[in-house]
């Protein structure tokens, strides 16, 4: 049996266990996930294959490799997405022609796993024929897939291709009138606002919904055997099959007409009755402005550099405590309702002093 000469390997392991994301030591761990890989260590090649795109993400060679290793473990989704990049990075690669027609093959496969994938095309970016309707209790039907989620703020990065299963969410926010009807039957505690003089219920009825806690929502989603939707799943049906835009209609800026934001401390109830403004390509009413909404995951502002592909949950725990928000509010700036745009709330709503920002709506 053929050996390799010790020391050489001793040296090559002690330099690769020291390496502080340098990109001069990505050719040492690109050979030594290489003879991993040879000596059919498969899961210790992958690691290390995968910790060379963390220090240099655009190493086409790991990219290629990669996609290759998972095509034989029938992972095609994951090698679709490295052999993708390895094209966009090496347009001229003499194999091109090769690995084009092995992408195509990647996409039927995908599209006929009976999984609901959708391969992201920014040309062809899926859309429902016929916008979704709502059932009894406003849910809307989505068909999962793949999209690019995360954006260019530094918790919103690496921009990567997540996939979602099939999934229904509220087409608007909780409004007041549902929740009120949660509490008569429940007990559950009304917001403490309700008792000002200037709240009639009689007026904001329709209105989302506001200083909820994440366990307020939690609760509210339980009584309807629903539960908060994942950020994935949240940013999924944000973009409503457009390929990274920017906003839920597409990459112009907002305005009122599309959005409720922008309204500092104008009325003692700023928000808007939802359905104010034309909902996106899915029916989904208010993902930008209005108040912000509650995901089910904890937030922490590093979680998408090594979070899973297929339907992140999100972290174990969350920095301070906190849980993600997404959306905007009656009061932010542009910048927050961008469809990536992701901060954390602690669970009691209360950062910042105001409970007025915070609703929801459901998923299941």
């Amino acid at each position: 049996m053929p050996t390799r000469p010790c020391l050489i390997v001793v040296f090559l392991l002690s330099f690769i266990a020291n390496a502080q994301s340098n990109p001069a030591e990505v050719p040492a761990r690109y050979d030594l996930a290489r003879m991993a890989l040879l000596d059919g260590e498969i899961d210790y090649a992958e690691q290390q294959f995968l910790k060379i795109l963390k220090i240099d993400p655009k190493h086409a060679p790991t990219h290629l490799i990669l996609a290759r290793l998972y095509r034989r473990q029938n992972r095609d989704a994951h090698a679709y997405r490295h052999l993708k990049t390895y094209l966009e990075l090496s347009p001229d690669a003499p194999d091109k022609t090769a690995i084009r027609t092995l992408l195509n093959t990647l996409v039927g496969n995908l599209m006929a796993s009976g999984k609901g994938w959708v391969v992201v095309d920014p040309s062809r970016p899926w859309r429902p024929l016929v916008l979704p309707r709502p059932g009894a209790l406003g849910f809307v039907s989505i068909r999962g897939g793949t999209f690019l989620m995360g954006g260019t703020f530094e918790n919103e990065k690496p921009i990567r291709e997540v996939a979602v299963a099939d999934f229904e969410l509220m087409h608007c926010e909780v409004t007041n009138a549902e929740y009120f009807a949660f509490t008569r039957a429940t007990g559950h505690p009304s917001p403490e606002h309700w008792r000002e003089d200037w709240f009639w219920m009689s007026e904001f009825d329709t209105h989302p919904v506001v200083a909820i806690t994440h366990h307020d929502a939690d609760a509210y989603c339980r009584y309807l055997n629903a539960r908060l939707p994942t950020e994935a799943e949240w940013e999924y049906a944000c973009r409503a099959g457009r390929t990274q835009a920017k906003y839920p209609w597409g990459d112009d800026p907002p305005d009122e007409q599309r959005a409720n934001y922008g309204r500092i401390f104008k009325t003692p109830y700023p928000t808007r009755p939802v359905k104010s403004h034309p909902p996106n390509a899915y029916g989904l009413y208010d993902m930008a402005g209005n108040v912000w909404e509650w995901c089910a995951d904890w937030y922490d502002p590093n979680y998408y550099q090594n979070a899973p592909s297929d339907n992140p949950k999100g972290p174990d725990k969350g920095l301070d405590y906190q849980h993600t928000r997404r959306g905007g509010q009656w009061q932010s700036s542009p910048h927050s309702l961008r469809c990536a745009r992701r901060y954390g709330g602690e669970p009691s709503a209360q950062d910042n002093g105001s409970l007025a920002y915070f609703g929801f709506r459901c998923a299941r």
